[in-house]
């Protein structure tokens, strides 16, 4: 047990030294200290001023080339995309301002959106595999015409059944019909895509809009594992595929990156990294177009093999 005597020790203790501390800043080394806390807090004012500046010149040049891709948008797409209805499918995390605006710009560029088809988080959960295997088989069984690979994934069975409830591989796309909507129904009420109840065409491209994915890095490499399965399934199905994601998509176990790194996938699947700026999305949409006369690439501004947009030079590495 600690005696009284250790407290009043300890006690006697902490005074003698808060006297002593008073004592020196009230003493020789006042002056010192006073300076150095004067000359740190300039410093860090100085700092913040700095960072500040170059904060607003960033806005502004941001401001400026989204202002720029804007306007220049009519003229890069022409009527690239007459012709074609354009399904989008956002992921999930993906921004619906990407997805609004990618709209806005297949109709620039000719194109028709057939609807916006939302996927549900559970479709891209790794550990939801056992839904997606026992409902992909379930509603094979009630769609005729659709058919897979005996030793198919569960993911490349359901991606082949996305692609038949809203792509077509005809110039144009194909109409809802009762097999698509059958599929649809499905998919939403296990929570797994949503669909507009007015859908009524299925698109000959398809438009894929990321985020960043999961928080957990283990988690995200599953997703995007997935997602890489979904667009590439879809693209067999239809007149071509492009995904968008911003930046942060195109690295690590993003999704773009995910497409990108997988050898087969890359050779018939577009991607573009960039979303959120209208750049980004200009170029998507000309990806789009690219998909559209039978060519791939991958664009952006993070390690994109083929440069900024279509067209141009890849980066020198």
């Amino acid at each position: 047990m600690i005696s009284f005597r250790y407290h009043i020790v300890s006690i006697v203790s902490v005074f003698l030294a808060l006297a002593v501390g008073v004592a020196l800043g009230g003493g020789p080394l006042k002056g010192e200290v006073d300076n150095t806390l004067v000359d740190q807090v300039h410093h860090d004012r100085v700092v913040t001023t700095g960072l500040r500046a170059q904060v607003t010149s960033l806005r502004k040049t941001n401001a400026f080339v989204d202002d720029f891709a804007a306007t220049a948008a009519p003229d890069l797409l022409g009527r690239s995309l007459r012709g074609h209805q354009v399904a989008i499918v956002v992921l999930p995390t993906a921004q619906q301002s990407d997805a609004a605006a990618l709209g806005r710009l297949v109709r620039v560029a000719g194109g028709r959106v057939t609807g916006t088809v939302l996927v549900g988080s559970q479709l891209l959960d790794a550990g939801r595999k056992q839904l997606v295997d026992a409902l992909g088989n379930q509603l094979q069984n009630g769609s005729p015409g659709v058919r897979v690979a005996a030793d198919a994934t569960p993911y490349e069975r359901i991606g082949a059944l996305v692609a038949r409830a809203i792509a077509s591989r005809a110039s144009g796309g194909n109409r809802v019909d009762a097999t698509a909507s059958g599929i649809l129904a499905g998919l939403r009420a296990a929570k797994l895509m949503s669909a507009p109840k007015d859908l009524a065409r299925r698109g000959d491209l398809v438009l894929f809009v990321a985020g960043n994915g999961p928080s957990d890095p283990q988690e995200q490499q599953g997703a995007s594992s997935i997602v890489a399965s979904l667009v590439a399934t879809v693209d067999a199905h239809s007149r071509g595929v492009v995904l968008a994601g911003p930046d942060a998509a195109a690295r690590g176990a993003g999704p773009v990156k995910a497409v990108r790194d997988d050898v087969s996938t890359a050779r018939s699947v577009s991607t573009v990294d960039s979303m959120g700026r209208t750049a980004g999305q200009v170029v998507a949409v000309m990806a789009l177009a690219g998909q559209a006369a039978g060519h791939s690439g991958h664009y952006g501004a993070v390690d994109a093999a083929d440069g900024a947009m279509p067209g141009a030079r890849p980066a020198s590495r």
